[in-house]
């Protein structure tokens, strides 16, 4: 029994969403309504909004590659995002800014959305733009 009440209460101590989550099943469960992981130029039509690659390649330069900056930034841009913030004017330009990430998702807490950026600083650690010439006939 009191083993039982000491598993609950370190449970209880834990925050919210981390339960049996890690980033990438948060990406799948929310941010995957909008974005694709990884650049598909054959299915280009179909994106509403960058590929977290992308996404992750232009964070990661604008911080320098330092982790905790990028998930700062990250959670600071997907909480509250404007266009002085976007790390991909193209991105904005063809996409708009999205909507702030607790309209769509308002269960997802900060500890969740820290969850997503580790998860795309990790996975995405080498992934870099396409070529500019790639580059160059993509439509804004």
């Amino acid at each position: 029994m009191k083993r039982g009440f000491l598993i609950l209460v370190l449970l209880a101590g834990l925050p919210s969403g981390v339960w049996a989550k890690d980033g990438q099943a948060v990406f799948d469960a929310a941010c995957a309504a909008c974005h694709f992981k990884q650049r598909d130029p054959a299915r280009r039509d179909e994106m509403v909004a960058p590929p977290m690659e992308m996404m992750a390649v232009h964070v990661r330069d604008a911080v320098g590659g330092q982790r905790d900056a990028f998930v700062a930034r990250v959670v600071d841009f997907v909480k509250a995002p404007a266009e002085s913030k976007a790390v991909d004017a193209m991105a904005v330009s063809r996409f708009g800014l999205m909507p702030a990430i607790g309209d769509s998702f308002p269960e997802l807490t900060d500890d969740d959305l820290r969850l997503v950026a580790h998860w795309m600083f990790d996975t995405f650690a080498q992934a870099q733009l396409p070529p500019e010439e790639q580059r160059r006939g993509q439509r804004p």
